[in-house]
């Protein structure tokens, strides 16, 4: 025997010589003690519950029986046996509670670290599967962890949004709706114990929205809303439902709001799409069926100053959006009896349509290239009454147009 085992014999005997003395802790989980540093927890199970036989309410006992079913656990996963981990990780969890249903204040301490390891190492495992996409042995152990520890609800809402990713998944897709039904389960499952979890009813609505059932989601989205309004997540979401239910209007405001917070804070990272967020809702405001031209002048200039160098598409959009404006307003004007308003309209319209030239101009200087951007020009310009003009803009559209057909 080396002299290290012989050392760590002789501490395990006296221990159970002072155990015995103290009358606090029972030979047979004294054995257990030994057998577990032997790895034979099954000896350990078993001496354990012969003890049980003379004694039920020792809480070192069930200690160190939950600390047995827990390496019988961890051994079950190393051999691939996830029915067996799964029934170890619940005897050791039940064993520890049993514990600190005896003694609460003398085995806090030492159960919730045994509870601990057995959690976060499933949960480390599974975030390893996950991030390597192997999903199946992924969802394996996150079972495992919420086994080992039910009172904890991560694991359930992790495998949902483990299956909320694979829907969206190009190899996913002939199980997208099995998939996303799966997922609304189980959040629901958890849901039952935290009615009122703000993120797992977030989860749900837009499991809800990815599953076509737009009015259950709106009406989550919409309770959420009432008490986390500044949540850009939330914003993000309700303004991806709404551009689904083709509702730009709601989504160019929802984004106009997120960019709103996004400046509003101290956290320069989150800035990244607030120009695009802004040429968006532009972008939607402008439309015919929508006709909010004025939000949508004001959100294209406000995307404009966010950009040291104009780029293509942000002047494109802008020289578009002051040109259907401009000719908008123009009408409003030919149909006006009121001298005044007529001639407040008629001002306003010229004044937009000089806009879009100036912007246009600049356009077409720097990407001499774009069609569109010689055709708005012109066609705010034959608005203007600069014909000349208009007409040489609009021969170099149709030649960019005929070359790119090409």
């Amino acid at each position: 025997m080396s002299r290290v085992r012989y050392l760590l014999l002789a501490s395990l005997i006296a221990l159970v010589a002072m155990a015995l003395l103290a009358g606090c802790r029972s030979a047979h989980t004294t054995s257990a003690i030994i057998y577990i540093d032997e790895q034979r927890y099954d000896k350990a199970v078993a001496v354990i519950q012969e003890g049980f036989e003379y004694r039920d309410d020792e809480p070192d006992a069930y200690y160190y029986l939950g600390e047995a079913y827990s390496h019988m656990a961890e051994d079950a996963v190393a051999d691939d046996d996830y029915a067996m981990a799964l029934q170890y990780y619940g005897d050791a969890y039940d064993s520890y509670m049993r514990t600190l249903e005896i003694d609460y204040e003398t085995w806090e301490e030492d159960v919730t670290s045994g509870l601990k390891y057995n959690y976060t190492a499933r949960l480390r495992q599974a975030k390893r599967d996950w991030d390597d996409k192997y999903y199946e042995q992924a969802e394996g152990h996150l079972r495992l962890a919420y086994a080992a520890l039910p009172d904890s609800v991560t694991p359930v809402k992790s495998i949902a949004r483990m299956k909320m990713q694979m829907s969206s998944e190009e190899d996913y897709m002939e199980q997208k709706t099995e998939l996303l039904t799966e997922a609304l389960n189980l959040l629901d499952q958890v849901l039952q114990d935290n009615p009122e979890a703000y993120e797992l009813l977030l989860d749900k609505a837009n499991v809800l929205a990815a599953l076509e059932r737009n009015e259950e989601a709106g009406n989550i989205y919409d309770e959420l809303l009432a008490e986390h309004g500044d949540d850009t997540v939330l914003l993000t979401e309700i303004a991806n439902l709404a551009t689904s239910n083709r509702d730009y209007a709601r989504a160019a405001d929802f984004y106009v709001r997120i960019v709103d917070l996004n400046e509003g804070d101290t956290d320069a990272t989150n800035d990244d799409q607030n120009k695009d967020m802004l040429v968006a809702a532009g972008t939607w405001y402008s439309l015919a069926a929508i006709g909010r031209y004025e939000d949508a002048i004001a959100t294209m200039d406000r995307a404009a100053d966010l950009e040291m160098f104009p780029t293509e598409n942000l002047m494109l959009a802008r020289v578009r959006t002051y040109y259907q404006y401009g000719k908008k307003v123009k009408g409003d004007a030919a149909a006006e009896t009121d001298p005044v308003r007529k001639a407040e309209l008629e001002a306003r319209s010229t004044e937009l349509l000089n806009r879009a030239v100036e912007i246009g101009t600049a356009m077409t200087g720097s990407y001499v290239a774009n069609a569109e951007g010689f055709l708005y020009l012109s066609s705010a310009q034959m608005e203007l009454g600069d014909f000349d003009a208009a007409t040489a803009n609009l021969k170099t559209f149709e030649e960019l147009d005929a070359k790119s057909s090409e």
